[in-house]
């Protein structure tokens, strides 16, 4: 953690006392604006710290201008801009929240950061460059013991992974490759940790 990060946390945290005192005093008041001032620092510092895994990560997880160019990608972007997935992170859950294109209702899907490293670990050591892995395959890693798991949190995983550019859609049933695969692993809680809350 940056410097400027460390002081946010710590003014964060200050500000929290602050406030929890105020609370039990009795000045309300005072609580709502402290807690109020400790959001905004908290924001500040997740802001900070986002840009920062952002530009150290950069060369790992972004999208090279040969996937940028790959009509498959492009595609896959043009489906999804008028009504793009949100991923974010409740505690130990990554939480896609997405825009219903029939009734524009909002809803979300999750899945466990347990899961997402199961599949984070099975795209490591499966699935370089060079070698393709279909979903089917990627989703025996959700349930070791055999049992099927629901689809969808499979595909919630997959979803932001490929949204950030950690793997790329082959053509047709051929799967998925992640271009960086032996750096899956080792990034994932750098990667974990630039989601944004969710709210």
């Amino acid at each position: 953690m940056t410097w400027a990060e460390a002081t946010l946390r710590d003014c964060e945290e200050m500000l929290r006392a602050k406030a929890k005192t105020a609370l039990s005093d009795g000045r309300y008041d005072d609580a709502v604006h402290l807690a109020s001032f400790a959001r905004a620092v908290n924001e500040a510092a997740t802001r900070a710290e986002s840009v920062r895994l952002s530009k150290a990560s950069a060369h790992h997880h972004a999208l090279s201008q040969a996937q940028l160019e790959d009509p498959r990608q492009l595609a896959y972007l043009a489906r999804t801009t008028g009504h793009p997935a949100w991923y974010s992170r409740d505690r130990d859950v990554l939480v896609k929240t997405v825009t219903s294109k029939k009734s524009g209702n909002r809803y979300t899907v999750r899945a466990s950061r347990q899961q997402v490293e199961a599949i984070v670990g099975y795209l490591a050591a499966n699935g370089g460059p060079d070698n393709p892995v279909p979903t089917r395959h990627i989703f025996t890693a959700l349930c070791p013991d055999g049992s099927t798991p629901p689809a969808y949190q499979g595909h919630v995983v997959l979803g932001w992974l490929r949204q950030i550019g950690i793997i790329v859609k082959r053509g047709g049933d051929s799967g998925y490759v992640a271009p960086e695969a032996a750096l899956l692993a080792e990034q994932f809680d750098d990667l974990w940790q630039s989601l944004p809350p969710h709210v």
